[in-house]
């Protein structure tokens, strides 16, 4: 399953969470895949989603504020 996919079932599992943590071996291939890079503080806006660089091997993390 390709990165994108991954964060799609990670957002729908929990709507409501704000951010989202990726490992960093699926980062580059999420931010390709939709085309974005990060911002100034190592983040991307998907889905009204902050998505962030969890660290190496790491999981799909979602954490509410």
């Amino acid at each position: 399953m390709d990165a994108r996919r991954l964060v799609d079932l990670a957002i729908e599992e929990d709507p409501r969470a704000p951010c989202l943590w990726l490992p960093s071996d699926i980062w580059p291939e999420f931010c390709a895949a939709i085309g974005q890079q990060p911002n100034l503080v190592g983040a991307v806006i998907y889905r009204n989603k902050t998505i962030r660089d969890g660290g190496p091997f790491s999981d799909i993390t979602t954490r509410r504020v």
